[in-house]
């Protein structure tokens, strides 16, 4: 019985310790050395392959830029003051027109995404929070 207490401490501990809010010095470190793909929304159907291009954001320098799902996107991020704190300035993005489906799936993401107000760092995983919409689930990649 006692081992098996043991293990069940051990794993919560790991499942635990993959998650952190890192410092906003440190996650904007992290966030600057990858590429970052939606992978999940809510109920949302995220593009991807035959359903469309993946949204996909760069950060750099306090700014965000990449694919909304339909056009290039940019705008201004900076994460803090506080620990876990994100801003996201209104962004601009490119005006193409693209099959109705994945228009109104851009711009919704695009409002979720710039009414974030949180982030937090799960291994692999990179959360925006906001109070209007699901978190929006972005999973790690290796810079181009």
């Amino acid at each position: 019985m006692r081992l098996l207490h043991l293990i069940s401490l051990c794993a919560s501990a790991l499942v635990i310790g993959c998650v952190t809010t890192p410092s906003p010095d440190v996650m904007k470190q992290v966030a600057e050395r990858n590429r970052w793909e939606l992978a999940h929304w809510g109920d949302h159907a995220v593009p991807y392959g035959d359903d469309g291009e993946p949204v996909i954001l760069t950060f750099k320098e306090g700014k965000v830029s990449g694919h909304a799902g339909c056009n290039r996107y940019s705008a201004g991020v900076t994460f803090g003051p506080k620990t876990g704190h994100v801003s996201v300035s209104r962004g601009i993005s490119t005006r193409m027109a693209c099959e109705p489906r994945r228009m109104e799936f851009e711009a919704a993401f695009i409002r979720a995404f710039e009414a974030s107000t949180r982030y937090r760092l799960d291994g692999e995983s990179l959360s925006f929070e906001s109070a209007i919409a699901q978190p929006l689930e972005f999973y790690r990649r290796p810079p181009e």
